[in-house]
């Protein structure tokens, strides 16, 4: 498998945002603006990040855009230069195309203009919110789909410690473990592992399952 590399265009801080993430974990960005100021910011992160503007082809060409095998659009407000941009990187036959969209509006346009992805951050964070609202269980609440979640479920104080297998999430409240954080150190759970009150888990499932075993942890059942 070829390796990844990235081009992260627009350096507010939804884009710088990735551009540090990316950076963490080691992969090639190239990150790009207008702004100096905020390409001073991504350059504390990749020594690849540029002042250019990515609304011309030539210019995303001199910073060897058109090798990268996935480009982000991240800018906020300004839609002419995402459409310009994603009309650009389409044409340079980027693989895969990730757009930030704040509109529903734009969001055929820019897919007919190429985008292989769109992401709404602002409607994402809005309904990770609203969720965790509505169930303080919930310490972190990422839609999936329309039917599918995964949440981050603290073990409450009067939970009784129990192995995986002997609370047997995926047959009993259909739902998925997938990752468990016991004193700061997260891993793939086992069946034999035990899950004790302040443990950390994330599951994915659909939301009425989702609540019933939040229940269950804080020990409300």
């Amino acid at each position: 498998m070829s390796k990844k590399s990235f081009a992260v265009i627009g350096l507010g801080q939804f884009g710088l945002a990735i551009v540090n993430e990316l950076a963490t974990i080691g992969a090639d960005v190239i990150a790009i603006d207008r702004d100096e100021e905020s390409v001073r910011k991504a350059a504390l992160h990749v020594p690849t990040a540029f002042i250019a503007d990515a609304t011309s082809e030539q210019a995303l060409r001199e910073l060897d855009v058109h090798h990268v095998t996935h480009a982000i659009v991240a800018y906020g407000d300004n839609i002419q230069a995402s459409i310009l941009t994603t009309v650009i990187l389409s044409n340079m036959n980027i693989p895969h195309i990730v757009v930030r969209v704040d509109d529903d509006y734009y969001v055929p346009i820019i897919k007919k203009l190429g985008a292989t992805e769109i992401i709404m951050p602002q409607r994402l964070a809005g309904t990770g919110l609203a969720n965790r609202l509505d169930d303080e269980d919930f310490l972190d609440y990422y839609s999936l789909s329309d039917n599918f979640s995964v949440v981050k479920i603290t073990a409450g104080p009067k939970f009784i410690p129990q192995s995986i297998v002997a609370i047997d999430p995926r047959n009993k409240y259909d739902v998925n473990l997938i990752l468990l954080t016991k004193k700061k150190v997260t891993s793939i759970p086992r069946a034999s592992d035990m899950i004790d009150p302040g443990d950390n888990v994330f599951v994915v499932g659909k939301r009425r399952e989702l609540r019933a075993f939040g229940d269950f942890l804080q020990g409300d059942e």
